[in-house]
């Protein structure tokens, strides 16, 4: 069933009138090549601000392995599913979904990370970042385009999946929303095409 959807939270504000300077992704790449963070630092880039990922724990680990391994049994061969790997959204982002599914054969990044055109479906496993993953992630993959954003929600133990980006900057939604609860069957949708379904069961103990 379609549903009106909105952000969870807005983006942030300084409220001291102060602009931000906004890194691009080849500065941020160029400080990581020059060693500027620390080994245990994990970063990403969003919207031209350095973010701190969380620390993974069992629940969220085992989720993303048995997707990304479902994942891997629908999708066609002229797909990519990748765990926990850079993709570039823009000039000023390059999160690190939990689960990346891009077009193409893995030697087409070889040198460089997927860009938004090249996602068909990005999943974020959310506990304790579900304001972030369901609010500004939420925004930024509809700007970008990508036709599907599913949110993983531990908590509430249930596969919440996303479709029909549209607008831009605040304006950016999906104007789709599905929740697929316990005992139910999320269904994998390719470049339009249903490939499967995925048991919430399977992935959420």
């Amino acid at each position: 069933m379609s549903t009106e959807v909105k952000p969870a939270v807005s983006p942030p504000e300084t409220g001291t009138g102060l602009v931000p300077y906004r890194l691009s992704v080849e500065q941020f790449l160029k400080m990581i090549v020059a060693g500027v963070f620390p080994d245990e630092a994990r970063v990403e880039l969003i919207r031209g601000r350095l973010i701190k990922r969380m620390t993974k724990y069992t629940p969220h680990n085992f989720a993303v392995d048995a997707l990304a391994e479902r994942l891997r049994d629908l999708v066609a061969p002229g797909h990519r599913v990748r765990e926990e790997k850079s993709v570039d959204i823009g000039q000023h982002s390059r999160p690190e979904p939990d689960i990346a599914v891009a077009r193409g054969p893995r030697d087409a990044y070889q040198t460089r990370d997927p860009q938004a055109e090249n996602l068909v479906l990005v999943v974020e496993v959310s506990h304790s970042t579900y304001r972030k993953d369901r609010g500004p992630m939420w925004g930024l993959y509809a700007e970008a385009g990508v036709p599907v954003y599913w949110v993983v929600n531990i908590s509430q133990k249930q596969i919440e999946v996303y479709s029909d980006p549209a607008g831009k900057g605040r304006a950016a939604e999906y104007r789709r929303a599905e929740t697929f609860a316990a005992g139910a069957e999320a269904p994998v949708v390719i470049d339009g095409v249903e490939v499967g379904k995925v048991a919430v069961n399977e992935i959420l103990p």
